[in-house]
């Protein structure tokens, strides 16, 4: 009878713990869903500002390319 008691008060601690690991990870997961709603950028609001540096970054390297070429022609 004692074994049986020693099995189940086993048991009840490796659930118990199982549960305080998961109350953890929700609370961890939770302050993530709260970081990425604060402090990230989705991809939508970042697509007009990608767009503006494309841009502007061939309008330069196009600058270049067209420098060099006037050296090597010219």
């Amino acid at each position: 009878m004692a074994d049986t008691t020693k099995k189940t008060s086993n048991v009840e601690i490796a659930l118990a713990v199982i549960q305080t690991d998961v109350s953890y990870i929700k609370k961890e997961l939770d302050d993530i869903k709260e970081l990425v709603k604060e402090k990230y950028v989705t991809k939508e609001e970042f697509e007009p500002i990608k767009k503006i540096v494309y841009g502007l970054v061939s309008l330069i390297l196009l600058g270049v390319a067209g420098a060099i070429l006037k050296i090597v022609i010219g």
